[in-house]
Formats: structure tokens, sequence, C-alpha cells
């Protein structure tokens, strides 16, 4: 039992080491810039989770969601990710064009860790409905990231049994199991995370 204990709270350890990316003083956006950055995507609503994960016992070590409402967002709650063409307020970037989505898995993908996208089509009610409770929730504290992406998801049509959890692995996993997910995922061997440019 002491061992079982014991490999717990090691685990949990790691799960708050997860989201504890270092602080960055990036100011917060006005609307204005919000507004000016907006971008909408011509393809369907969706969800797509985003999960940076451990090449070390494939432990998953935090989460994004990407989610195109009327407009195209990355709820990041607690991450690092900032970019100048991409307007930051309280964990939401705004701005998210492709370019821009594909430097966001960049920015993670590196020697050791790989980025596990799972997308998903979803009503446009329920993707701007998520998009509301992700500028609600508001900036997450470090350690978090898994607490803030699930509480987004919990209790929203199709993601109502999604549990609340600090372990960004257990979102990936009732990602998962959702019907119709597509899945893939992005492997880069730089030695560490991309630079704004």
């Amino acid at each position: 039992m002491f061992k079982f204990r014991t490999v717990i709270s090691i685990m949990s350890l790691f799960v708050l080491m997860a989201c504890a990316g270092s602080e960055r003083n990036a100011p917060v956006a006005s609307s204005m810039e919000i507004q000016a950055a907006a971008y909408v995507s011509p393809l369907p609503s969706s969800i797509t989770l985003m999960t940076m994960v451990n090449e070390n016992g494939d432990f998953a070590e935090h989460t994004g969601i990407l989610i195109n409402a009327s407009q195209q967002v990355l709820y990041d709650p607690a991450g690092t990710f900032r970019h100048s063409t991409s307007p930051n307020a309280r964990d939401v970037n705004y701005g998210m064009h492709p370019a821009m989505v594909e430097y966001y898995k960049s920015y993670h993908a590196r020697r050791g860790y790989y980025v596990v996208v799972q997308e998903i089509q979803v009503s446009p009610e329920i993707a701007e409905l998520i998009f509301q409770r992700a500028v609600a929730q508001g900036k997450t504290a470090k350690l978090r990231c898994a607490i803030s992406a699930s509480s987004v998801l919990n209790g929203v049509p199709m993601f109502a049994n999604f549990p609340t959890t600090y372990f960004p692995g257990t979102i990936m996993k009732y990602f998962a199991e959702l019907p119709n997910v597509t899945t893939s995922y992005v492997y880069e061997d730089d030695e560490g995370q991309n630079i704004d440019g």
C-alpha cells in the first residue's frame, strides 16, 4: 500500500510540473486588438484537443483546445505560447489561422515531446458554447491546465461525461472515445521551443 501511495504521489508531482512553464509577462490584449486579429475559418465548426506528451513514458504534460466557432481561437490554459500576431487575453489566443495553428504545434513538438491532435466536428452552437466558456474561465494558475480545460468541456453536450481532472492524459483518453474523432501526431527533432518571430 505504501508503494502504491508513493507512486501516486510522484505521478501527481509530475502532473503539477507539467503546466508550470516559465512565466511570461505578456500584456493582456485589448478588445480592439482581439477584434482586429479575429480569424473566421471556412471549415465546419470543430473542437480540437492538443496534448503535449513526453516520449519518456508517454506521459501527457499539457493540454490546449483549438475552438473553431464564430472565430477560431486557442484556449491554452496556463500555457506559455505567445506570438506577436496572436493576441492573448486570459489564456485565449485569437487570430488562430491555419499557419498559427501549425506554429503552435511546432512550438511544443521537439526532441523528447510530441503532440497528439484530436479533432471532432461539432454543431456551431456547441462550438460557440465552448468558446464562451473558455473566455469566461479566465486566466489559469500554473499547474492547473487540465483542470481548466476539462472544466470548459465538462457538461457540454457531447462532452457531458468528461471528468474534471488534473491529468491531461485523462482528457485525451476520454476525447479518443468520442465518435468520429480524427487523430494525428506531430513529431519534430529540434532541441527546444520555437521563438516568436
